[in-house]
C-alpha cells in the first residue's frame, strides 16, 4: 500500500501602515510505501510594498525527497534559492507615460544534495505605457559565469556544465480598445559558445469583428541552434547530443457571444518541433561533456500536435454554467527531421484521429437557500371568524 500525507503552516502579515509585508511557509510530506520517505520546503520572504521605490528579499528551499505528487504536483526538489528584488514604479501619470515599470532581480540557486552551485542571474524588465495605450519595453538577462544544470542529466547526483548567456528582449503591444491590436516579442539567448544561441519571436494580432465577435492569433517560433541536451542512459554512461532545434506553435481562436449568458469558441493549435543532431557527448562525473564518436543512435525527430476545440457554454443561473465541447486532435512522430512542408502534413494526417464529445454541468448551491428546504414550515391555523375579543 501507499501513504501519505502533506502538512503545513503559513502566515502573511502586513504592517498598519500597509508599507511592508512578510510571508512565509514550512511543509512537510511523507510517503510511506517500501519505505519512508520525508521532505521539507521552506520559505521566508519580506518586502517594501508602498511608494514608488519597493524591495524584496526572499530565501526558499525545497529538499529532495519532498514529494506532494498524491495531492499535486512536485516540481522540481533538491534545491536553495536567495532571491533579491527592486522595483521601481510610476503610476501616476506624466507627460508622455500613464505608467513606467522598472525592476532588477538576483537569483542565486545551489543544490542541496550534495551542496553545488547552481546558477547566479541577474535580470531586468521594462514596461512603459503611453498617453495612447501603447506598451512596449524590454529587458536584459544573463549568467556572468559558467553554471552547472543539475537536471539536464536526468540521473540524480550529476550535473553538466553550461556556458555562461546573455539574453536580451523586447516587445511591444498596441492599444488594445482598437479593433486590430498587436503583440510582438523578439528573445535571443547567446551563450559564451560559438554558434550556440536562440531566437524567440512571438507575433499575436487580435481583431475585433463587431462587439460579439473576436479573433485571435498566435505563433510562437524558436529556433536553437547547438543546443546540448541529454538523449540516452546505458545504466553506466550518460550520453548527450548537439542539437539543431526548431519549433513552431500556432492557435487561432474565435470567441462569439450571443448574449450575456451563452458564448461559443473555436480553438485551433498546431506544434510542431524539429530536432537534428550534429554530435554526441559522454557526461563525465565533473559535468564535463567529452566527445564520443563510436555513438551512432538515431535520435533525428519531427514531432507533431494538432488540436480542435469547439466549446458551447451556456450560464443558465448564477454560477452555473453547462459547457458542450467537441474535441479533435492528432499526434504524429517520425525518427527523421527536415522533412519537407507536405510530407509533414502528409503523414501527421495519416496517424489516427481521436474525436471526443463531452457535457459538463455546473450548479452552484446557495447554502442560505438550502438551509431554508430542511426547515419544517409553519402551520397555517384557520380563523375561527373571531374579530375581537368582544365576539
Amino acid at each position: 500500500f501507499r501513504d501519505a500525507n502533506v502538512s503545513g503552516l503559513y502566515f502573511d502579515l502586513t504592517n498598519k501602515k500597509n508599507t511592508w509585508n512578510y510571508w512565509g511557509n514550512a511543509e512537510a510530506s511523507w510517503v510511506k510505501n517500501s519505505e519512508t520517505k520525508f521532505g521539507m520546503e521552506g520559505n521566508l520572504a519580506a518586502a517594501k510594498i508602498s511608494e514608488k521605490h519597493r524591495y524584496q528579499g526572499s530565501v526558499f528551499f525545497r529538499t529532495m525527497d519532498y514529494d506532494i505528487d498524491d495531492l499535486g504536483y512536485t516540481g522540481r526538489t533538491n534545491y536553495i534559492n536567495y532571491y533579491g528584488y527592486y522595483g521601481y514604479r510610476i503610476l501616476q501619470p506624466t507627460d508622455v507615460f500613464n505608467n513606467i515599470n522598472l525592476n532588477f532581480n538576483l537569483n542565486y540557486t545551489r543544490r542541496l544534495e550534495p551542496d553545488l552551485y547552481n546558477n547566479f542571474v541577474f535580470n531586468f524588465n521594462s514596461s512603459f505605457t503611453t498617453k495612447k495605450y501603447f506598451n512596449f519595453g524590454g529587458g536584459y538577462e544573463f549568467i556572468p559565469m559558467e553554471w552547472n544544470d543539475i537536471y539536464e542529466p536526468r540521473i540524480p547526483g550529476h550535473h553538466v556544465k553550461v556556458p555562461a548567456y546573455y539574453n536580451p528582449w523586447v516587445w511591444i503591444s498596441t492599444d488594445y480598445r482598437k479593433r486590430l491590436a498587436l503583440d510582438v516579442t523578439l528573445d535571443w539567448y547567446k551563450y559564451d559558445q560559438a554558434g550556440r544561441g536562440e531566437l524567440v519571436m512571438n507575433f499575436s494580432p487580435r481583431f475585433r469583428v463587431s462587439d460579439k465577435w473576436k479573433l485571435y492569433l498566435f505563433t510562437q517560433t524558436t529556433l536553437s541552434d547547438k543546443e546540448q541536451g541529454f538523449v540516452s542512459y546505458d545504466g553506466t554512461n550518460i550520453y548527450f547530443g548537439e542539437r539543431d532545434r526548431n519549433t513552431v506553435e500556432t492557435s487561432l481562436e474565435s470567441q462569439y457571444i450571443f448574449n450575456d449568458k451563452m458564448a461559443l469558441n473555436l480553438a485551433f493549435r498546431h506544434y510542431y518541433t524539429d530536432v537534428t543532431y550534429d554530435k554526441f557527448f559522454n557526461l563525465e562525473n565533473d559535468g564535463s561533456l567529452s566527445p564520443n564518436n563510436s555513438y551512432n543512435e538515431n535520435h533525428n525527430a519531427t514531432y507533431n500536435s494538432w488540436n480542435i476545440d469547439l466549446r458551447f457554454s451556456w450560464w443558465f443561473a448564477p454560477g452555473s454554467q453547462l459547457s458542450l465541447l467537441y474535441r479533435n486532435s492528432i499526434e504524429s512522430y517520425e525518427e527523421i527531421s527536415n522533412l519537407s512542408f507536405r510530407n509533414n502534413f502528409d503523414s501527421m494526417f495519416s496517424q489516427p484521429q481521436l474525436n471526443s464529445f463531452s457535457i459538463r454541468i455546473s450548479y452552484y448551491l446557495d447554502y442560505n437557500r438550502m438551509k431554508n428546504w430542511f426547515k419544517k414550515k409553519p402551520e397555517i391555523k384557520e380563523s375561527m371568524g373571531l374579530n375581537s375579543y368582544r365576539d
